[in-house]
């Protein structure tokens, strides 16, 4: 695991300084780090084993309870799709909990523009998520994100 940590760790140095919409990079609890953009949006990066990988996740926030059912469909069909997402998929942290979107990523052999690209069609997703569970309680029309793989399925929210 050390030699695991130790690339995350040389990877995100590097990163904080390539890529301007970074506000942060903070190592939280041993051993993950949070990465903060310049919209606030903040993924978390966790070293995992067998294979080497990171596992980078996100908050989208709750959904609402008039639409739980809704959401949690949509959602659970996306993560169906994991061939077509690259593995992205959504849980829910506990009963009425937020949702949590995550993915790994093999970390062997990744040089910096690998990560820089994961971790972009990660907050890619992620923000199209986030902006659909936020439009869910009623404010704005609650439409699936065009993500990948969604193109083949209609959902309907």
């Amino acid at each position: 695991m050390a030699n695991t940590i130790e690339q995350i760790q040389q990877l995100l140095q590097e990163l904080g300084p390539s890529m301007p919409e970074i506000d942060a990079v903070v190592q939280t609890e041993e051993p993950s780090w949070a990465i903060q953009f310049s919209d606030e949006t903040i993924l978390i990066i966790e070293p995992a084993e067998d294979p080497p990988r990171m596992v980078i996740s996100a908050e989208l926030g709750a959904a609402p309870e008039a639409q739980q059912l809704t959401v949690y469909e949509t959602l659970l069909c996306y993560n169906l799709l994991w061939k077509d997402s690259g593995g992205v998929k959504v849980g829910l942290a506990g009963p009425q909990g937020t949702l949590i979107i995550s993915a790994e990523v093999c970390i062997e052999s990744m040089a910096l523009m690998d990560l820089q690209e994961a971790l972009n069609k990660f907050l890619t997703i992620t923000r199209a998520w986030a902006q659909y569970v936020a439009k869910a309680d009623g404010t704005g029309p609650a439409d699936v994100p065009p993500l990948p793989g969604m193109g083949a399925m209609h959902l309907h929210a």
